[in-house]
């Protein structure tokens, strides 16, 4: 088992990875809450089968435990639901020393995040990360929130979790489709911040895609690595290094919307975002035409795709919905473009035009 200490203004958390450990959910808990607080564990339908076991051992502690279900998929992350949350904690009567325990991917940590983050004012949550995207991204960092019919995350606050465990052994049950698509933002670590992370991708991809346990713990732990290292040193977002983690994802997040959230999974979406950068990059001469190949050979070895034919969307549409983007700054859209594998650079003033001709190179109309 690795411990990965976290700084935040709001008080040092630690993610803990390793292989068989939601059973020690409770000893994990201890000392997080007072004995005999109120936990409220938030999962998703197909994941009860990890709720359960996290509240046999958090029960085993002496916490009182009770369950709250979200629906399936992204409609999860909504003011219906959030709403509905908060109402939970307040018949249940839930204080300020009581907490929630969000077991399952990004939808589950972000609402029962946000809910933490406004009934009564904060309380405590801990995010048990069940999917790779929550386990190397989405749980670290106190990034939280819901989706408008407008855009994804565009309501939220900054609320650092108590604790991130991530067994990675719960990844043997995650579906093809699933690790692939997560395998995006690890290859994005690799391109910000780290050479060898990223080598070792494109060396290990098939044992990677098998689940073999070492490989997936070792990006596991690398990923969790670096986010941890940019969040402690750029919590909130305004020293410009957190930025960086935003590589692929304004072209990703306009590609989801214009696609309504349909047909193509988050990981996805930023796995095109980042081939569309990088091409972006060598064409004003950030980078050279060997890391564009490199980078989206390793995608396509990953199984992720690498355009957006099958999606039939329009540029125009996907331009819109990027010129929403939280990360604009005097009106203009900012890029995070890569230089090299393991550096990246943020570059602003990019024209209409040249995103319209990168999107219609990837195959939106």
């Amino acid at each position: 088992m690795k411990t990965i200490p976290v700084k935040s203004i709001k008080g040092a958390y630690k993610i803990v990875v390793g292989k068989g450990i939601l059973a020690r959910s409770g000893s994990l808990l201890s000392g997080l809450f007072r004995p005999g607080a109120r936990i409220l564990v938030v999962s998703q339908t197909g994941i009860s089968r990890y709720a359960r076991t996290v509240a046999e051992a958090i029960t085993r502690k002496g916490f009182k435990v009770s369950f709250h279900t979200l629906p399936d998929g992204e409609r999860a992350k909504s003011g219906k639901e959030l709403f509905r949350l908060l109402h939970v904690l307040l018949a249940k009567g839930f204080e300020r020393k009581d907490g929630i325990v969000a077991v399952g991917g990004g939808v589950v940590s972000d609402l029962s995040g946000f809910a933490a983050s406004v009934y009564l004012r904060g309380i405590r949550y801990v995010n048990v990360a069940t999917t790779l995207l929550a386990q190397v991204d989405s749980s670290i960092g106190g990034k939280t929130g819901i989706n408008l019919p407008e855009g994804k995350n565009l309501m939220g606050a900054f609320h650092p979790p108590a604790l991130v465990i991530s067994d990675v052994g719960v990844l043997d049950s995650l579906p093809a489709k699933e690790l692939c698509a997560s395998l995006a933002e690890v290859v994005k670590y690799g391109v910000i911040r780290d050479a060898r992370l990223f080598r070792f991708l494109e060396r290990n991809a098939g044992r990677i895609l098998e689940k073999n346990a070492a490989a997936l713990e070792r990006i596991v732990t690398d990923s969790a690595c670096i986010k941890a290292g940019v969040v402690s040193r750029d919590e909130y977002e305004t020293k410009g290094e957190r930025m960086i983690l935003n590589y692929g994802h304004t072209f990703g997040h306009g590609i989801e919307n214009a696609a309504k959230y349909r047909k193509i999974v988050h990981g996805e979406a930023i796995g095109i975002g980042m081939a569309m950068a990088a091409h972006l990059a060598a064409e004003i001469g950030i980078c050279s035409p060997e890391f564009v190949r490199r980078q989206l050979a390793l995608l396509k070895r990953l199984g992720l795709p690498v355009a957006v034919d099958n999606l039939k969307i329009r540029s125009a549409t996907v331009l819109k919905a990027m010129m929403r983007d939280k990360k604009k700054a005097g009106g203009r859209l900012r890029f995070v473009l890569p230089e090299r594998i393991g550096k990246v650079t943020i570059k602003t003033g990019i024209s209409a035009g040249e995103l319209r001709n990168i999107l219609r190179l990837f195959g939106a109309r």
